[in-house]
């Protein structure tokens, strides 16, 4: 297979891999991914040129990858206001905060 069309076969799966951890919400592969798409794009980054379709897979890539970013983004807001709830209504140290209020039975 040509190198031309390798490296745009290679963009593609990448965009189907990072479309696939989107679409499930796969943050444990998020990381995989991310480094693949690093890897190509760097590896390409050092060849002459790129093909025209390359290029757009590229482009397409790119923006699937900003898309990538902001899912990333609300899913740790997300999961901050989870923690932030269960620090607010920390039920535990409420408890321990009304058992040190009782009087001692000593």
């Amino acid at each position: 297979m040509p190198r031309v069309a390798e490296d745009c076969l290679r963009l593609l799966e990448l965009y189907g891999e990072l479309e696939r951890v989107l679409r499930d919400n796969d943050w444990q592969a998020l990381a995989a991914v991310d480094l693949a798409i690093r890897e190509q794009l760097l590896r390409l980054a050092r060849e002459k040129s790129l093909s025209e379709e390359a290029s757009k897979a590229r482009q397409r890539l790119k923006w699937l990858h900003g898309q990538a970013y902001q899912a990333c983004a609300d899913e740790c807001e997300r999961l901050r206001r989870v923690l932030l709830t269960h620090l607010e209504y920390a039920e535990g140290r409420s408890a321990y905060l009304q058992v040190d209020l009782l009087p001692s039975g000593s």
